[in-house]
């Protein structure tokens, strides 16, 4: 049963009216949109469900996020960065009132649930083939800060940037990041505005990125090398290509071994794809044993997170729940891989 969305205390309420104020008059688009607590936590909300929102931060507002710097949990905008001075303000004053100030909490909290973890579910986690490392620095202000702008901020035009307001979107399937003269947000949403903050992932580069388990349509290979059969297959970012058809990797054949950007090992809306990919890359190879290296290729993924899902089980309640659905949810989009369609 999903949460009903409430409403923040006034004087919230009106320090959030105030701070959208201060962003329109730097430049900022921001129409019908509110702040609310609904089953995600704290996220936008239309106004006015009938009417569209549009939020658009302007470039002069887009601040590296190299530029931040903390004084134990004190954030300000450092001298270098080249924005104004009303500009580090407005970001100094949102981040300590609807950001960084009353949400690092959380991830803290998911920090220090990594600390506690049991050293043979760290082990697992640390290295190859899950890297998630970075949840498990000690739990201090320069680990959180890192930690949570990760999380909370975009790549544009070749640098790392904190995107106000923007940021407050909750994960979903509902829209996309707007990107170009700035980034924003818009459309018609009947409920809370959610967006997909990567658009090819699975439910482990989510965990990794972002630290929550969530289901997603398809599943990518771990890396792994299988040296026997000259196959190794790294887990690079998927982006689509002019060209080349979706979800095919870059591969590599040098001196009889086949090296793979990622491979796709499963999707819910296209199961026969999956093995689809592999065996034209394979056929392009002149290789004839396609059918077995992929079946070799699952079995491996399988084997690590049955191993993920029994060392969860010491794990805290909340860490060793979430990490179970990390493994659910990506043997289950896995399992997607029916048949075989010609690439």
């Amino acid at each position: 049963m999903e949460t009903q969305a409430r409403d923040l205390a006034p004087r919230v309420s009106r320090r959030w009216d105030e701070m959208l104020d201060e962003f329109r008059a730097l430049g900022g688009v921001a129409d019908n949109i509110c702040l609310k607590e609904g089953r995600f936590g704290r996220g936008l909300f239309p106004g006015d469900s009938s009417k569209p929102i549009k939020v658009h931060i302007p470039e002069s507002l887009l601040i590296d996020a190299n530029h931040l710097e903390f004084e134990n949990y004190d954030l300000r905008v450092g001298p270098s960065s080249p924005a104004g001075a009303r500009e580090k303000a407005f970001l100094e004053n949102y981040e300590r009132e609807f950001s960084w100030g009353v949400g690092r909490e959380h991830t803290e909290t998911i920090l220090k649930l990594f600390q506690d973890a049991p050293a043979g579910l760290r082990e697992i986690l640390e290295g190859p083939p899950f890297n998630a490392g970075r949840w498990l620095a000690d739990p201090n202000p320069k680990s959180i800060a890192e930690r949570y702008f990760a999380s909370r901020t975009i790549q544009y035009k070749g640098r790392i940037v904190v995107m106000p307001i923007v940021e407050m979107a909750n994960y979903g399937d509902a829209t996309q990041y707007e990107i170009g003269n700035g980034i924003g947000l818009s459309g018609r949403f009947d409920d809370e505005i959610l967006v997909r903050y990567d658009l090819a992932c699975d439910s482990l580069y989510i965990f990794n990125a972002w630290g929550f388990a969530t289901p997603e349509e398809a599943a990518f290979s771990l890396p792994m090398g299988l040296e026997k059969s000259g196959i190794a297959i790294h887990r690079n970012a998927i982006k689509p290509e002019l060209g080349r058809p979706r979800f095919f990797p870059r591969a590599l054949v040098e001196g009889g071994k086949i090296t793979l950007s990622f491979l796709l090992l499963g999707h819910k809306k296209y199961p026969r794809l999956a093995r689809g990919i592999f065996y034209r890359i394979m056929r392009d190879a002149g290789r004839r044993d396609a059918e077995e290296i992929f079946d070799m290729i699952q079995h491996v993924n399988r084997t690590q997170f049955y191993k993920l899902l029994a060392a969860s089980e010491d794990a805290p309640p909340v860490l060793g729940r979430m990490l179970r659905e990390v493994a659910r949810y990506q043997l289950d989009a896995m399992s997607n891989n029916i048949g075989q369609r010609d690439v």
